[in-house]
């Protein structure tokens, strides 16, 4: 007769298989993992796009295991709402590649791709997990105000909750490290696509946890005409002066606004108060011209 801690091991492993792998992983010290994605995942493509790799934190190791995906609310509204033509896909705070990659399996229309992402590790993952698609151009940066190194914050437990500002770990445990920033405007971003694509409309993501309203207030007029879609974070933070009358004005070029938890549309107003909270909450804001 089996005894009962094996018979409570098996049916562990049989009910919470995903639990049972992050657990015996963090028992051993293993950090990261390379795995097969489910075929009906949008971060697989037959042939060159079947490995994936994990660091395996408590946040998103867990969910992408369990599901095939990440954050496909927001891949689903970029697919209903980018035009049907070519395009072009800027991702600022890529981490390891989840949102570039499935965005691109899914609209062969993006011709290329420009992916920041500063620390070390994540880009070495990055790197690895973009690597068969040959369009993408990898950038070891954060972006930011100024340019240089700087201070980086790092959670210890959620490897996409990593930022240029402490308030975004004040209440977790984590550590620091020091990483290349560049400083956002036009030019930073169009420079970096291929010449024969950088008159292209522009797929728009970024997560940097408390920069994304700063880098976007940065970018003119003339950049924002051309972003039809646009995926940003808004973290409620304490941080830097932001102008919010630019800020306003930039939310009003896109018809639709929404969070991607939410599925009523949002005013300008709304968006701004908030953006004004410091509770370290946070939010996907889904932007749309049509």
């Amino acid at each position: 007769m089996k005894n009962l801690n094996k018979i409570l091991l098996e049916t562990f492993v049989a009910h919470r298989p995903v639990r049972a792998l992050l657990l015996s992983t963090e028992i051993l010290g293993v950090t990261r993992i390379v795995y097969r994605v489910p075929e009906e995942s949008p971060l697989f493509r037959r042939g060159d796009g079947e490995i994936l790799e994990l660091p395996l934190d408590k946040t998103m190791a867990r969910w992408v295991l369990e599901h095939g995906s990440w954050q496909i609310e927001d891949i689903n509204f970029v697919a209903a709402h980018a035009p049907k033509q070519p395009l072009v896909l800027l991702d600022v705070g890529a981490h390891i590649g989840l949102m570039t990659r499935q965005l691109m399996h899914l609209l062969p229309d993006i011709a290329a791709a420009v992916c920041y992402e500063p620390q070390a590790l994540n880009f070495a993952i990055l790197s690895r997990n973009l690597a068969h698609l040959p369009n993408c151009h990898l950038v070891q940066a954060a972006v930011g105000s100024m340019s240089g190194r700087l201070t980086f914050y790092e959670d210890t437990q959620n490897t996409g909750n990593y930022s240029l500002s402490i308030e975004s770990v004040r209440s977790r445990e984590y550590q620091v490290s020091e990483v290349e920033c560049v400083r956002a405007h036009d030019g930073e971003f169009l420079n970096r696509l291929p010449s024969e694509t950088a008159h292209l409309p522009i797929i728009w993501k970024s997560d940097t946890q408390g920069f994304d309203e700063i880098i976007a207030t940065s970018l003119s007029d003339d950049f924002w005409s051309r972003v039809p879609v646009a995926l940003m974070e808004i973290s409620r933070i304490n941080r830097a002066t932001l102008d919010v009358t630019r800020l306003s004005s930039i939310l009003g070029l896109f018809p639709i606004r929404r969070f991607s938890t939410r599925p009523e549309l949002l005013s300008v107003e709304e968006i701004l108060r908030y953006a004004h909270g410091s509770d370290g909450s946070h939010q996907d804001l889904l932007l749309a011209k049509g």
